[in-house]
């Protein structure tokens, strides 16, 4: 992924001497989930009176996200990398398992992260198709669990890795319209703390985006 990701940072400059170069701002909303089925074993934390915890995937959850993008056509091919800002609320089943007895809310998992997508694309007259690498970078997050268990600690990666394939619109060589959906081609994390205990965990975002887009 990250040798895709620098061939097409090297198109994108290489191509810049017979292409159409273009800048613009654009931004919208997002559709985000967590891949996500874990179970924690507290039978043996003495820093937490549960016996069991586990998180499954709920449902998706609306965020925003804005940002500058840029660009480069030649003919109908076209490289456009993106940097944007993106709010991303999904929402997870925690259950909780004492002495025999499970309680099951329903909590929100929160992210703010940059988000370096590069996409390639084809047009079609006014349409497009595209599709390519992103880099995500977790700048903030608000934990489900820990809205449950205050000596609960997540260790996300610095980044993550994923993809990105859609359709989009120019509308009168002026307004750009997106659908993609984006999934994940890394972990959000290696593992989460309670307590003293470390525990493994394999969850992995994915979001559905919709944005419009204006060239300057």
């Amino acid at each position: 992924m990250k040798r895709l990701f620098l061939i097409l940072t090297a198109v994108l400059f290489a191509g810049t001497l017979h292409a159409q170069i273009k800048f613009g701002a654009k931004a919208g909303i997002t559709y985000s989930a967590i891949n996500v089925e874990e179970t924690y074993d507290l039978t043996n934390v003495d820093e937490v009176s549960l016996d069991e915890l586990s998180v499954e995937q709920e449902d998706f959850r609306v965020g925003l996200q804005g940002g500058v993008f840029g660009r480069i056509t030649i003919v109908n091919f076209y490289v456009q990398p993106e940097l944007l800002f993106t709010t991303a609320n999904a929402g997870v089943k925690v259950t909780e398992l004492q002495n025999g007895q499970a309680t099951k809310t329903i909590k929100e998992q929160k992210f703010n992260k940059v988000d370096i997508p590069i996409i390639a694309g084809w047009k079609f007259g006014p349409a497009r198709v595209q599709a390519g690498p992103v880099a995500s970078f977790v700048v903030k997050n608000e934990s489900a669990v820990g809205a449950v268990l205050t000596n609960f600690k997540e260790e996300f990666n610095s980044a993550t890795w994923g993809y990105q394939v859609g359709v989009g619109l120019d509308v009168l060589k002026t307004v750009t319209l997106d659908v993609k959906y984006e999934g994940s081609l890394s972990r959000l994390g290696d593992q989460v703390k309670i307590g003293d205990s470390s525990f493994d965990i394999k969850s992995r975002p994915r979001q559905i985006i919709m944005t419009v887009g204006i060239f300057f």
